[in-house]
């Protein structure tokens, strides 16, 4: 008879799960009690001591779901927990022993309350570890798409294995523009992953408004405070413009980004001082600078730089020296990722590489009746020289409509550009800052068709409002 059924039944409750549950039971019944114990959950062995292999692989319990079953040699118990079967254990003894007694079912069914106990917590935490994992996927940055005009370096760690406040984005705007985000919740864990993932998909939101960068931030501020009461966020919001080669930065208490010329030398900017985001009624401001082709901006978040006992800024110093000696971001993020942080870590670093001008043509039109006409032919000139004869017909037909409406609705000069990157992009400006809705028209309507073919022949299109009105554009994938 086990001499320490209460011992057993102890160290089983204070388990730190089902495997260890399930050992302590299998080890404390062989071989006292038994020559080969096994506990089997969902058909598979859980645990087993058997030093003779007597107990099979897999065993599913038919017929065990209610009582112990005692066969002699075999004594099979069902583990049952809050009326659920969780799963069964079976002990064996062998010929030289006497068989097994009532007195050893009691026992064992003393011991099943406990690893049954285990097995249903187990099940459920790795339900909820298993929930978590999935809502964390989610909140996880995805790799960056691939756009014209820059190329793109990042690395993301949470200090734990889920992540935590660190984000970033790279989200693509009208006019083959891109907004680059980088943002960091204070605190760590779940809680601040929670209000991280509001946080940033409200700026995936905003950004799909083409908002003025300070405005973004002045938007994000207004949600923060409605989402996340006490809690702070440092984030800075870039918008590089390919064809401009410019780019416009707005911060939040971030830390400032760093800029890397094409000779080599890198310097810390400077954007003007905003407090971070959470604190209401603040105004923020932007500065913009020259995107010269083959320079990069590196946007991180403080685990990259952060050192105990030593000033941030002693910190942000020493990366753009390591910067400057031509440690490339890949290395020098590695080098971090590979350490042991306390703190998440994000690094967003772009190089720039702009649109050449030749693959770019703009054109100042009077709003007139001859105006559509004018711009089909623009498109034709066009297009030819850049190899794309084949999209003449649709593009045409499409910048022609654009403009027809734009003619209708203003007095004032009309812009018409055509972008050649991975796809044909057309824009029209006006003045006319009311936004065109695309709406089927009826078989007796005398307008409306304009838009409705664009939504119908280009892969995408949008509106945006600009300073002084109003850009429409599609655009068509390049064969």
């Amino acid at each position: 008879m086990l001499s320490h059924v209460s011992g057993v039944v102890r160290a089983m409750g204070e388990s730190r799960g089902p495997e260890e549950a399930t050992r302590v039971l299998c080890e404390a019944v062989v071989p006292e009690l038994a020559d080969a114990a096994a506990v089997y959950v969902d058909g598979a062995v859980r645990h087993r001591v058997d030093p003779g292999g007597r107990l099979p692989p897999r065993w599913d319990g038919d017929g065990i779901a209610e009582a112990a079953l005692l066969d002699g040699r075999l004594l099979a118990a069902p583990l049952r927990a809050y009326g659920e079967p969780v799963g069964c254990a079976l002990l064996a003894r062998d010929a030289r022993r006497p068989p097994f007694e009532e007195a050893h079912v009691l026992a064992v069914g003393q011991l099943a309350v406990p690893a049954a106990l285990a097995i249903h917590h187990g099940r459920k935490d790795r339900r909820q570890d298993e929930t978590l994992e999935t809502l964390q996927r989610g909140m996880r940055p995805g790799d960056p798409p691939a756009l014209p005009g820059l190329e793109i370096a990042y690395r993301y760690k949470p200090a734990a294995e889920r992540v935590g406040g660190d984000w970033y984005d790279v989200i693509p705007l009208p006019g083959s523009r891109v907004a680059l985000v980088v943002g960091d919740v204070m605190g760590h864990g779940l809680a601040a992953a929670a209000v991280m993932g509001q946080l940033r998909t409200a700026v995936q939101t905003l950004a799909s408004l083409d908002l003025p960068a300070e405005q973004v931030l002045h938007s994000l501020d207004e949600m923060a405070q409605r989402l996340a009461a006490q809690t702070l966020t440092t984030c800075v919001y870039c918008v590089y413009d390919p064809v401009l080669r410019r780019c416009t930065i707005a911060s939040a208490g971030h830390l400032p980004p760093i800029l890397l010329g094409p000779d080599g030398k890198a310097e810390v900017l400077s954007p003007p001082r905003c407090p971070p985001i959470g604190l209401g009624r603040t105004p923020f401001e932007t500065m913009e600078i020259a995107a010269e082709d083959g320079s990069m901006l590196v946007l991180y978040t403080d685990g990259l730089v952060e050192e105990r006992g030593q000033d941030i800024g002693v910190s942000v110093e020493s990366l753009r020296r390591r910067l400057a000696n031509g440690t490339s971001i890949e290395a020098l993020s590695d080098e971090v990722l590979s350490s042991e942080t306390t703190d998440d870590v994000t690094v967003l670093a772009i190089r720039f590489r702009g649109i050449p001008s030749e693959h770019v043509a703009q054109w100042l039109l009077e709003p007139q009746p001859t105006a559509p006409g004018r711009v089909r032919g623009l498109v034709r000139r066009t297009l030819g020289p850049w190899g794309l004869t084949p999209m003449i017909p649709v593009a045409e037909l499409l910048a022609g409509e654009l403009v027809t409406n734009a003619v209708q609705h203003t007095q004032r000069p009309i812009t018409l550009r055509l972008l050649r990157t991975d796809h044909l992009l057309c824009e029209v400006s006006d003045d006319d800052h009311r936004l065109p809705v695309v709406r089927e028209p009826g078989p007796l309507d005398e307008d409306g068709r304009g838009l409705y073919l664009v939504n119908q022949l280009a892969e995408h299109w949008g509106t945006s409002r600009v300073a002084g009105g109003k850009t429409v554009w599609f655009s068509l994938p390049i064969p």
